[in-house]
């Protein structure tokens, strides 16, 4: 079943527009504010996040822009008030991919959600980063050496460490992002050597640097 997080202050708003969503056959987070948004993304895995942008504590855009700069690639539609043209326009500049004007139809909403999940649906799947191709299709790395597959696992932080590659993915990050829960730090430290290990078998010219976070790189 495909995920939404619907983001949204207005208690009844929220109720109404969680219920349609899920009627629609999508299982739905509902948070209050772009904060309580932000520390969920970092615990769960989402299809869509549809985000109103006028909120307290902390703003959709701003909520965006932090979820963009930590390597959350998850669709988002901004729900935007119709007289707010720069908050579109800025909205889509930090990272959106779609907007909706309130009060919105139902069956537009909808529509937007589907598209963004087809979207997601056909996005690349192979990823190639120095002499190694990553194929999250089927978990498979290789080289002109040989190919391996990874386990559920393995191949889960890979595909995190080959979209983040311009920083570093703190242990708690990782292990919520891979497990949706705390485990312990031992867990993660596996399954990385795994993956080392299998770079060694390929003759790949990436290794892992795990100083502060972990972190793909050319050797």
């Amino acid at each position: 079943m495909e995920k939404v997080l619907l983001v949204e202050d207005e208690r009844e708003l929220q109720r109404a527009v969680k219920a349609i969503i899920e009627l629609s056959g999508y299982e739905v987070v509902a948070a209050s504010d772009g904060k309580e948004a932000f520390e969920i993304v970092t615990k769960q895995n989402f299809d869509v996040i549809v985000m109103d942008v006028m909120m307290p504590v902390m703003d959709g855009i701003t909520s965006l822009k932090e979820m963009r700069k930590i390597g959350i690639s998850t669709p988002i539609i901004l729900l935007t008030a119709k007289s707010m043209v720069d908050d579109k326009v800025e909205g889509l500049d930090a990272g959106a991919n779609d907007y909706i004007t309130k009060p919105f139809d139902a069956k537009e909403l909808l529509a937007r959600i589907r598209a963004l999940t087809r979207v997601k649906e056909e996005e690349t799947k192979k990823f190639v980063i120095g002499n190694v191709s990553f194929n999250k299709e089927n978990s498979e790395i290789s080289t002109n050496v040989a190919s391996l597959k990874l386990n559920q696992d393995e191949s889960k932080i890979m595909e995190i460490l080959v979209k983040n590659q311009e920083r570093a993915v703190s242990c708690e990050e990782m292990t919520r992002r891979v497990w949706d829960e705390n485990v312990p730090k031992d867990k993660l430290t596996m399954y990385v050597s795994f993956l080392k290990d299998k770079f060694d078998i390929l003759s790949a010219d990436i290794m892992i640097k795990d100083e502060d976070g972990y972190q793909i790189q050319r050797i």
